[in-house]
């Protein structure tokens, strides 16, 4: 029995026949603190939620159509980000984001006139399985990336830390939550590669 062109496996490659993994991902900041930035560089968040958009519906009803109400779309928003991470002893740039939020809004931080609290971020989606050299995301690399995910106007919102249980047995987690304006999504490997240039402040 002959097998059927589209069904030969020289023909389907992984890129066409096989959907993107959510495992594998890198979180990167951009910040007009360079510093602070590096340092995020190294977080190795677990896990990124709220990645949606939502257009609200405006209801409009007129005299002599009775039957439905015409519906109209209004305001577009977007629901926050939360990400999540292991607490190590010597990452604690979660944590100095959210007091830089506090002391801008208490008036006696560290931030001058001109500083800048917000940010921007990408998110890259690599590809799966691979296991050799940079395209795995050896060292940080996104030369591996299959979708890439900008956020836009960053800024944290909250930092809270899981619950401490002397009968537990698992791991301190910590969670940011972080609002922003916007996201767009890139897709394919230049593009999401190549990211960096369009949220780079």
């Amino acid at each position: 029995m002959a097998i059927p062109i589209q069904s030969r496996i020289e023909e389907r490659t992984r890129q066409r026949a096989d959907p993107i993994r959510n495992f594998k991902f890198q979180v990167e900041f951009f910040m007009t603190d360079t510093d602070l930035q590096t340092k995020l560089a190294s977080m190795g968040f677990m896990s990124v939620e709220g990645m949606a958009m939502n257009t609200d519906m405006v209801p409009y009803r007129e005299g002599g159509w009775n039957t439905n109400p015409h519906k109209l779309p209004g305001q577009t928003d977007f629901p926050p980000l939360t990400l999540s991470g292991g607490v190590f002893e010597d990452k604690e740039h979660m944590w100095t984001l959210a007091k830089r939020m506090f002391s801008f809004q208490w008036g006696s931080g560290s931030l001058n006139r001109g500083d800048e609290f917000r940010y921007n971020m990408a998110v890259r989606v690599l590809d799966h399985p691979v296991t050799n050299l940079a395209p795995s995301g050896t060292g940080g690399s996104p030369s591996g990336a299959v979708l890439g995910f900008a956020f836009y106007n960053c800024w944290t919102a909250s930092v809270g830390f899981n619950n401490l249980d002397s009968m537990g047995n698992s791991i301190l987690i910590h969670q940011m939550t972080v609002h922003h304006e916007g996201f767009d999504v890139m897709w394919g490997n230049q593009k999401a590669r190549d990211l960096t240039n369009q949220v780079n402040l």
